[in-house]
This record gives C-alpha cells, structure tokens and sequence, in this order.
C-alpha cells in the first residue's frame, strides 16, 4: 500500500478469526477516501482489494467545490457600525460529491441572514446557507462575517446621519 499514490494513513492488522485486515485513507484531487477489508486470507490479497476499491472511488466519482470559506457570498448593511456593510463568507467549504459519467450536479444556494447590529465579530454566526440541489435543500451551512464590525460611536452615527441627509437634498 506504501507504493499506492495520495495514501496518507493506514492500519493493517491479521488475527486468526478476523484474517487479513487493512484500512487505509487516501487523499487525491482534494477528494478523500477511506477503504476498509478484513477476512482476507492472505496480506496480497488484502492490499489488492483496498488498491481496487480507490481505484474505483477515485475513477467513478469526483468533488466539486461549489463555495470555499473565502468565498463572498453576499454584502449586508449593518445597524450602528463602524462599517456600513460587511461581506457574508461560508465557515467552511462546500464540496458536493457526484458520478462522473453523470457530469456535475445543478447546484445553487441561498444565503439566509437576517439584520445585523453592531458590534458582530468574525466567526460569530450570523444566519446560514441552504445548499440546494433540484429544488430540495440537501445541507445548510453556517455563515459568519469576513471581518470585525465595532460599534460606531454616538458622533460616528450623528455624522452619517448629516451626511445621509445632504445626499438626499
């Protein structure tokens, strides 16, 4: 299994009622995945069928990252902030996995986030994004903001506040 491309971990193993066993996780194009055999009555054998089985994994099936925790998925306003808006980004990747032979999957999401008052701190949840997949939501994901927003002070807010008028003039 050493010699297997993208192998990252491994545990074999041999009792005399479970056999040859062997679990091993390998990692390729971002796509990880873990094959698990016991009973095999020689450690060839074993490793052959783990070859296999990634083999097959990696050929049948790929991953596609629809968003990535840097991603910007929409702007909101926030009340009584230093800043105005602030940039809405996942608190992880989205990756969906699907069949090659059947070409990517028709994939949109929709951000939920209700209003936002400052101050909000990068990390917190603020809403989450339901991932839908032929009009059924197949996950939803947690989304937080893309940088601290402090408090705007009373003068701060008294100053936006004329110059939101004078615009308006």
């Amino acid at each position: 299994m050493r010699f297997y491309p993208g192998v990252d971990g491994l545990k074999t193993g041999h009792t005399s009622e479970a056999g040859f066993c062997l679990t091993a996780t390998a990692k390729k194009e971002g796509m990880r995945l873990i094959a698990i055999v016991f009973g095999e009555p020689e450690s060839s054998i074993r490793n052959n069928e783990v070859s296999a089985m990634l083999d097959y994994g990696f050929n049948v099936y790929a991953l596609e990252r629809v968003l990535s925790y840097e991603s910007n998925i929409d702007t909101v306003e926030v009340i009584k902030g230093k800043k105005r808006h602030v940039k809405i980004v996942p608190k992880e990747d989205v990756n969906i996995l699907y069949q090659k032979s059947a070409g990517k999957k028709n994939i949109t999401y929709k951000v939920n986030v209700g209003k936002l008052r400052a101050p909000i701190k990068k990390g917190n949840v603020v809403g989450d994004i339901s991932i839908i997949e032929n009009d059924n939501v197949i996950r939803k994901i947690d989304v937080t903001v893309s940088e601290d927003v402090k408090r705007a002070n009373i003068l701060e807010l008294y100053i936006r506040y004329l110059g939101d008028i004078i615009k308006g003039l």
